[in-house]
């Protein structure tokens, strides 16, 4: 699918006849006037997008076949939009849409293909109404310049880093400093400072900075974006969740709020709570629960709040500590038993995939990658509350060796089940939704070192893949990690052999996380995707 720009808004008759169109609705004044029934308007979301996949196909082979030869890195952005146009024609089962267009195409219209085409997610729980709106809100810029600054700069920052070109990086920064001026203007008006496009934009603006991280210090700037998006959704208020797409936007943002609570090891904030609150008692929430399954939020709030108890020490009472778990992770037991037949998945024999690409010679089949994040976060959360389990029995006197035996059995089984769902998500607009429940399985000292090694090497996948920088910089942090700790090399390829992974000896130098993937031609990304 490719993007053609602004299109007329006209009706068919005027379009044909290449005269102003009033677009009054249902008919158009020319055609009353001339006394013939108006035909009336095309959806512009449909006809934005046009399918050219025979056209693209056969100009990535004449650019393949012509392009042989290793470019300078000073053609680095040519390369970037080459294989940006070629790429599109052969990687359509991974990604949503595949978006090209003509070399001399500016490189924010193309960022902003290539947003629309890795980052948008038109799937499940997002309605289709909501890609169509976030695509009709891009096109109309100019009474939107604010997302659409912010949709152009992500996109260009993860063209910069997926094809090392620097050039493009610096015009991403001009686009981010654009939508963030043109944000902060917005916030000063009482009724843009609340409008759906406005909490979009902030939402981006969080995003940029995932996908541009260099090191920890710059967390804090993503964080700010967190705050600042926490103060928005108080002044939506109770009406942001009278319409699906306000439901929506907050369940985005409140995932991202809790990720950073995980983070850090603090509670969830009071007014994060109240709107959920709200949030539950709405009307429209009562009627998504007919056709969704309760969400797992109210756990996770539970688990942070015991977890910043625990870290500040309002809680030390092991035996207190330990009921509290045992019940939390008993809870979660029951919500994936009371899952209804379609949240099923099956677990097969990988054939013969080349090695590396699955996780001990298996994968899993889901009906949807929303219900694969979904139980993978499921699967997190267990993974937390029974490290908490296992931590408190050291400080206990009394420790319970059954429900010790029984914590460390789960925490491996469903590590194992989170690597095993990973490359269902490589290559999609849900990557992102990978990295906090794969970084919690290499980062878990339990888990055996080959594994933690195959998690990190899918955290560099999405990294070099989806150009979100955060995702290699957790990956060079545990392979720190895993480098400067004791164990022999031998004994890690002898398990790595009987799980039937691949792996590195140093889970992948430091040395190569910090550097975006340079790719020298479009032969070398197609093995990539």
């Amino acid at each position: 699918m490719v993007y053609h720009g602004v299109v007329s808004k006209g009706c068919q008759r005027c379009r044909q006849r290449k005269i102003k169109c009033d677009q009054r609705k249902p008919g158009c004044l020319r055609c009353e006037k001339a006394k013939t029934q108006c035909p009336g308007f095309r959806n512009l979301a449909n006809v934005m997008f046009r399918d050219e996949s025979e056209r693209i196909i056969r100009k990535a082979r004449t650019l393949h076949e012509e392009n042989q030869i290793e470019q300078p890195r000073s053609s680095v952005m040519q390369n970037a939009v080459t294989a940006l146009s070629t790429a599109s024609a052969f990687s359509a089962s991974l990604l949503p849409t595949s978006i090209s267009h003509a070399l001399s195409q500016p490189i924010n219209e193309i960022g902003a293909h290539f947003f629309f085409a890795n980052y948008s997610c038109n799937e499940l729980p997002l309605s289709e109404d909501y890609h169509a709106w976030l695509t009709q809100m891009y096109c109309e810029g100019r009474s939107n310049h604010a997302l659409r600054a912010a949709i152009e700069a992500v996109g260009m920052a993860g063209i910069s880093n997926i094809f090392y070109a620097p050039d493009v990086a610096s015009k991403s920064k001009e686009q981010y400093g654009r939508a963030l001026a043109a944000t902060m203007q917005a916030l000063s008006h009482p009724v843009e400072a609340v409008a759906d496009t406005t909490f979009v934009t902030v939402i981006l603006l969080g995003l940029f900075e995932f996908m541009t991280i260099e090191n920890w210090d710059h967390y804090r700037s993503w964080a700010a974006h967190i705050k600042g998006a926490m103060a928005l959704l108080q002044l939506r208020g109770q009406e942001q969740f009278n319409y699906e797409r306000g439901r929506q936007l907050f369940k985005q943002l409140r995932s991202h709020i809790l990720y950073d609570c995980m983070q850090q090891d603090v509670a969830a904030p009071q007014a994060l709570l109240q709107i959920s609150h709200n949030l539950k008692t709405s009307a429209m929430d009562e009627r998504s629960k007919k056709i969704q399954p309760g969400p797992i939020g109210d756990m996770c709030f539970r688990l942070l709040d015991l977890r910043a108890a625990i870290k500040s020490r309002d809680i030390t009472d092991p035996k207190a500590i330990r009921e509290a778990a045992i019940e939390m992770d008993g809870e979660l037991e029951a919500w994936r038993a009371a899952l209804p037949p379609c949240w099923s998945y099956a677990t097969v024999d990988a054939g013969d995939a080349p090695a590396g690409t699955y996780f001990g010679g298996k994968r899993q089949i889901y009906s949807n990658l929303w219900t694969a994040q979904v139980l993978n976060n499921w699967r997190t959360l267990r993974i937390l509350i029974n490290r908490v389990i296992l931590q408190n029995a050291i400080r206990s006197d009394a420790p319970d060796s059954a429900h010790e035996s029984t914590a460390l059995s789960l925490i491996h089984q469903l590590s194992t089940e989170i690597c095993i769902s990973a490359p269902n998500f490589i290559g999609s607009p849900r990557s992102a939704g990978l990295i906090w429940p794969i970084f919690v399985v290499s980062q878990e000292h339990l888990n055996p070192r080959s594994e933690r090694c195959w998690a990190v090497e899918q955290l560099r996948r999405i990294s070099s893949s989806m150009g979100i920088r955060q995702a290699g910089l957790l990956a060079d942090t545990i392979s720190q990690s895993l480098n400067g700790s004791q164990g022999n090399f031998a004994n890690m390829e002898q398990q790595a052999v009987l799980s039937h992974q691949s792996v590195s000896p140093n889970c992948t130098s430091p040395s190569d996380l910090s550097t975006p993937m340079h790719r020298t031609s479009f032969s070398e990304y197609c093995k990539e995707i």
